[in-house]
């Protein structure tokens, strides 16, 4: 049977508990938190709540918070991201805590009377973990709702740049996709959709749409169908944008990679470079003053490499390889010559190599390097020959989505490798590993 994909999103299709859009992600949170409430209270006092307007209240206002946030639509449509859940989840609980201070104090009953029910706080703490619990079902949506089918509208160069990331690039895409050729194409038919059961439609750069296309595929998204670009799809399948999608003009790359260099993450993460930079100084810099004065020869070793905005400097290095060699450039992040997260610090050479063969490679200079990176956590593949262009993609993908979290998790996924490594041995060096210096095609040592 074919289902109507274009009628209203919240009757339409596969979802959660067999209902598609925000609704059924809102019923279940009601009913998570619902339960969860009810099993703390029973733990709490040895008997079952009884229904009061206190907590259904709260109940009510947390879900209506969040549909005006947008967290359930953005459920649905499975786009909603670890830092947009934490503010979402921050907002409502500060405006619930509020509503129901000023709901107690209108009543003239004191705001300890309030709190000293035990509900409120930790109905908002179960509220924050009934969320992420949601989120966890939108993660692992592929493993129990059937696959995504995506339509790629994409010129002859975009598909084969997308072709080459997904067959070489050691990525399984949890998702079906269907082609068209954005040169000539012949008008969209209102039931493709239809036909096709797809959940969205990525459109290439090189595609200027015509009035009744537009339409179309405005109407598909009306009806809970995803319109994405050709890069925001790679980006969030691929986890990586290949260079040769990015914008050819200056003007469009610096407005699609802005995030790179301005706001208030760039600052936080400069903060958090100082403060740590400044930890690792006071631990390391009396070893390795005991390390030089034991030493019969230097123990560091400089190398001159490209910093941000192409500004030349010399990163530190211990004179011995292995594992801890790069422990030294806590005096580079401190100098602010380099940060604890970000692409990897390239001799002026193989830079100059790397824009060359890729104009957009200028923008991994747009951060300062990092003693760790998105584009060495996970190493290309194998069969892959051109490793430090395949890493280059994994750059401009942090380049355009780098975020607090998303450095926390770089920075502890790399300590327990390194870990790992101190424990293995030097043979446990992983396959993303590769040189600061060195040609650009063949195989990486």
């Amino acid at each position: 049977m074919v289902v109507n994909r274009l009628a209203p999103p919240l009757i339409v299709g596969r979802g959660f508990g067999g209902l598609r859009g925000p609704l059924a992600y809102a019923l279940a949170d009601a009913f998570l938190l619902s339960v969860s409430w009810g099993a703390v209270y029973s733990w709490r006092f040895g008997l079952l709540p009884e229904p009061s307007r206190g907590p259904i209240g709260l109940v009510l206002a947390w879900l209506w918070v969040h549909y005006l946030l947008g967290t359930y639509t953005a459920l649905a449509r499975r786009q909603l991201t670890a830092g947009r859940q934490l503010r979402n989840c921050l907002t409502a609980a500060v405006l619930v805590f509020s509503l129901a201070a000023a709901v107690t104090m209108l009543r003239g009953e004191l705001l300890q009377s309030t709190m000293s029910r035990s509900f409120l706080l930790p109905v908002l703490g179960l509220g924050f973990l009934t969320n992420q619990l949601l989120r966890l079902s939108q993660l692992t949506a592929h493993l129990w709702q059937p696959q995504e089918q995506w339509l790629l509208i994409a010129s002859p160069r975009e598909r084969a740049a997308l072709t080459r990331a997904i067959e070489f690039g050691g990525c399984a895409i949890p998702c079906g996709i269907e082609w068209r050729s954005s040169a000539r194409m012949p008008p969209l038919p209102l039931p493709l959709a239809d036909l096709l059961q797809l959940d969205g439609v990525a459109i290439g750069s090189e595609l200027n749409p015509a009035r009744h296309d537009r339409q179309v595929m405005l109407a598909w998204q009306h009806a809970g169908v995803r319109l994405l670009s050709i890069r925001g799809w790679s980006e969030h399948f691929l986890r990586r944008l290949p260079p040769e999608l990015v914008p050819d003009s200056w003007s469009e790359r610096m407005e699609v990679f802005s995030h790179a260099r301005a706001g208030p993450t760039s600052r936080l993460k400069r903060l958090g470079d100082l403060l740590l930079s400044g930890v690792m100084g006071l631990v390391l810099y009396p070893l390795l003053a005991v390390v030089a004065l034991l030493s019969s020869g230097p123990i560091l070793h400089r190398d001159l490499c490209s910093g941000r905005d192409g500004q030349p400097f010399l990163r530190l290095r211990l004179a011995a390889a292995g594992p801890l060699s790069a422990l030294p450039q806590w005096r580079n992040v401190w100098r602010g010559e380099m940060s604890l997260v970000g692409p990897r610090p390239l001799s002026l050479e193989v830079m100059a190599e790397l824009e060359e063969r890729f104009p957009g490679a200028e923008l991994r200079q747009w951060m300062r390097p990092g003693m760790t990176g998105w584009g060495r956590i996970a190493g290309p593949p194998p069969e892959e020959s051109d490793a430090i262009a395949w890493e280059l993609g994994r750059d401009l993908y942090y380049l355009r989505n780098h975020s607090l979290l998303l450095d926390l998790q770089l920075l502890l996924t790399s300590l327990l490798r390194l870990l790992g490594r101190l424990l293995v041995g030097p043979s446990a060096r992983g396959r993303g590993d590769l040189p600061s210096v060195g040609p650009l095609s063949g195989p990486q040592p």
